[in-house]
């Protein structure tokens, strides 16, 4: 009884997250002919309640709702769709909940209807257990002293049932009937036990489920070693080696057309940063040519979703050696993605959150601006909005990179958070295409098949920000919707294409309460 009770109250513990520490969810794009930018803060409860706001950017009456869409469940078993609120005093700004039941994949698909006419933005989201919370003892002694009045009053009650229920009025019990009252109490407390035991047993089969869904900490398991191949450093990384001995293996599948993202980036000074995309060997090992970064130790994360739409970023460190003589040769033994991309700098040069308006100069003058408003807070709009000019103060145009005009991440000093942006938002555009492709067919997604990105823009239900990718102007000014989720130091590493290069700004925060 008390490991019972105590499974109900660890469910308070669990939260929802894509990335580290970042839990929430940001969306800067399309629905239907309406932009809107969306905010899901996720519950802190599975089952629980989505806090969700959509601020349309349009003067006139609309009408938004919101509707979670699991992956396992045919979309026709959804729920009907809540109408959102709108926020008093504002006048494009709504605001609801969603229940979210299950662990795994969801889609929270915003819909809005309009004098312009009406679609839908498909948000993934992932409903995970992050931590499990132990009963306080005191609770858990109150709970058991409760449970025995209850066992024992039952016992009881039986007793007196067997003993009394036939007899007339103020007549008292002969021997048959207390040898009644005995066998009753007898069977009562046999039921009780069995009871009991049955339910023990169903505790330890949900709480072997509930482990197999805990995520403690970021998840699944990542190893990670270094060898080195004539003038190349190779980094090896196997992801859930043990994770998937104990869950069913469920394959990746890709996001910007990659099916791994990994970010390295060297501990203590963050002077070195590198974004690369590693060849699949076999199974979940996969392989990458580290680029010529400095010897030290790296933090490693890795964001990857699997099949089901749900995302997650795994994380460990490596030592590397120093670059062998020769590097950076014409053929590697592990060829390199044509859009790896790697930046050393000089801590000096990186702005320091005092800054009114910090600029991030490269060598050749070409200057990044990130157009902050001060100060900083946690869980406010964090103003990532940056602009690209030569050094003249001339605008320059951007070309997309994997897709997107832009990809940033996020580092608090301590690690504990980590986040990977784009223009439109931090969610996974893989989880978003297995959504659009499950609406489009209208079946289960464990039996869709995953379009393409070509396929995106023409899919039924897909308003996933391309207004960011296919400007008809050029563009040199993006904004990355985030809020910082708790206060600390942190550094961004914002990456932008011009022509064929690509360059990393690096821009250092800090969030206060």
């Amino acid at each position: 009884m008390k490991r019972f009770l105590a499974f109900i109250l660890c469910l308070l513990a669990l939260e929802a997250q894509a990335h580290i520490g970042s839990p929430d969810i940001f969306y800067d794009g399309m629905a239907g002919p309406y932009a809107a930018r969306v905010t899901i803060r996720m519950p802190t409860v599975v089952p629980g309640r989505a806090e969700i706001s959509a601020r349309v950017a349009t003067g006139e009456p609309v009408e938004v709702s919101f509707l979670p869409v699991y992956s396992a469940t045919p979309i026709t078993n959804s729920p009907p769709p809540d109408i959102a609120r709108l926020v008093p005093g504002e006048t494009n700004l709504y605001s609801g909940e969603l229940w979210l039941m299950r662990f795994g994949a969801y889609s929270v698909n915003v819909h809005v209807k309009g004098p312009q006419g009406e679609g839908t933005a498909e948000i993934p989201v992932t409903s995970v257990a992050l931590h499990q919370l132990p009963m306080p003892s005191l609770l858990g002694k109150l709970l058991l002293v409760m449970a025995a009045v209850l066992v024992v009053g039952g016992i009881g009650i039986a007793i007196a049932a067997g003993r009394e229920a036939t007899l007339p009025a103020g007549a008292k019990p002969g021997i048959f009937g207390l040898l009644k009252g005995v066998a009753a109490a007898i069977v009562t407390a046999a039921l009780f036990t069995v009871a009991l035991v049955g339910g023990n047993a169903w505790w330890r089969s949900t709480e072997t489920d509930f482990r197999r869904h805990l995520r403690e900490g970021s998840w699944p398991d990542l190893a990670a070693d270094v060898r080195v191949e004539g003038n190349d450093r190779i980094l090896r990384l196997e992801l859930g080696k043990k994770f998937f001995t104990q869950n069913k293996n469920v394959p990746l599948i890709p996001d910007h057309g990659k099916m791994m993202h990994l970010f390295l980036v060297r501990e203590g000074t963050r002077d070195a940063f590198a974004h690369l995309h590693p060849i699949r060997k076999e199974g979940n090992t996969f392989e990458v040519a580290v680029p010529p970064l400095p010897e030290g130790r790296y933090d490693i994360f890795c964001d990857v979703t699997f099949e089901g739409g749900t995302s997650s970023t795994a994380t460990n460190s490596v030592l590397l050696p120093p670059v062998p003589a020769g590097a950076n040769s014409p053929s590697p033994t592990v060829q390199r993605d044509p859009d790896d991309s790697w930046a050393i700098f000089a801590n000096d040069a990186v702005p320091g959150p005092q800054i009114a308006a910090p600029v991030f100069r490269m060598a050749d003058g070409t200057q990044v601006t990130w157009k902050c408003q001060k100060p900083l807070r946690a869980n406010r709009d964090a103003s990532l909005r940056f602009s690209v000019t030569d050094a003249a103060g001339r605008p320059i145009a951007l070309a997309p990179y994997m897709g997107m005009l832009s990809h940033a991440a996020v580092l608090r000093s301590d690690n504990a958070v980590f986040s990977h942006l784009h223009p439109s938002g931090n969610y996974s555009m893989a989880a978003q295409m297995f959504f659009a492709n499950k609406t489009a067919t209208n079946q289960d997604a464990g039996m869709s098949e995953m379009p393409g990105m070509a396929d995106m823009p023409n899919m039924p239900g897909m308003n996933h920000s391309m207004h960011h990718m296919h400007s008809e102007n050029a563009v040199s000014e993006i904004d990355l919707p985030y809020e910082f989720p708790a206060p600390g130091n942190y550094r961004i590493w914002v990456q932008f294409k011009i022509d064929e290069r690509v360059i990393t700004g690096v821009f250092d925060a800090q969030v206060g309460s």
